[in-house]
């Protein structure tokens, strides 16, 4: 099947893995091409999908290398609780900036305030905001405030926030367990000297782990010498380099000009 989204490909993948069925997963790219240059069906339909997909498996099932890559079930979770932590971002940026909208005129002095975690507790702005914790300073501050005093709507985005970073905890502890396993350690120690974060270091596991999978059958880096395109000169082409680049993102492109 194709790699459609986590949702779908999690709740199929796994129960014909329960029934003892092996899953391949083919490339939208690869599968786009094969259905129109190879077999001439139609775009995007969802019959001819299906019949490229069969063809393909049929042709290709003892060529491993024409599949997408299929993950230990450790990064499969690593990956579904990266998606998690964005997708916890994305939901809470909006509440965030509108907070401090409104508190641009409710209590003016704290609508920039930068107020982060600490531990297991909610950050103390939005926790005192909305009841959870206390605070001398703020409430020092919101006496003496020029703004028109907060209302209720501020203090539910605040409950909102502080419900959703408490998730944020949760995932992260979560993700700190599976990135201590020892066989993500000789990793880890690289990212240490660039001084990733922790939810760098999930994310960058997800897309690269294995190393292995970018060299070639001896261990080595996959490197083939053919001639130049605009000479007859041997060319070293880096493909191990290039399949770890496009596997973070960074595959070169072509542009052209008419």
């Amino acid at each position: 099947m194709e790699p459609t989204g986590v949702n779908y490909q999690l709740l199929w993948g796994t129960q014909l893995a329960r029934a003892g069925v092996e899953v391949r997963l083919v490339g939208h790219k690869e599968l786009r091409s094969f259905r129109q240059h190879h077999l001439g069906l139609p775009d995007k339909d969802d019959d001819a999908d299906a019949l490229a997909l069969a063809i393909y498996g049929w042709d290709f099932l003892e060529v491993p290398w024409r599949f997408v890559q299929v993950r230990s079930q450790t990064i499969v979770e690593i990956r579904r609780l990266v998606l998690r932590l964005s997708h916890l971002n994305r939901v809470q940026s909006p509440i965030i900036n509108r907070a401090r909208q409104d508190l641009a005129w409710q209590f003016p002095e704290v609508a920039l305030v930068r107020s982060v975690g600490l531990g297991e507790k909610v950050p103390l702005l939005w926790g005192w905001l909305c009841g959870e914790r206390q605070s001398v300073k703020y409430d020092l501050m919101l006496e003496q405030s020029i703004g028109l005093g907060i209302d209720e709507g501020v203090r539910l985005h605040a409950a909102r926030i502080c419900d959703i970073q408490r998730e944020e905890m949760a995932v992260e502890f979560q993700l700190s367990l599976l990135v201590s396993e020892p066989q993500f350690l000789p990793y880890r120690k690289v990212f240490a000297r660039f001084g990733f974060g922790r939810r760098v270091e999930a994310l960058l596991l997800s897309q690269i782990y294995p190393f292995e999978n970018y060299l070639a059958a001896d261990g080595k880096p996959d490197v083939k010498i053919c001639n130049g395109r605009k000479s007859d000169k041997a060319t070293k082409r880096h493909l191990s380099l290039r399949r770890f680049c496009k596997a973070l993102g960074y595959a070169p492109s072509h542009s052209w000009q008419r």
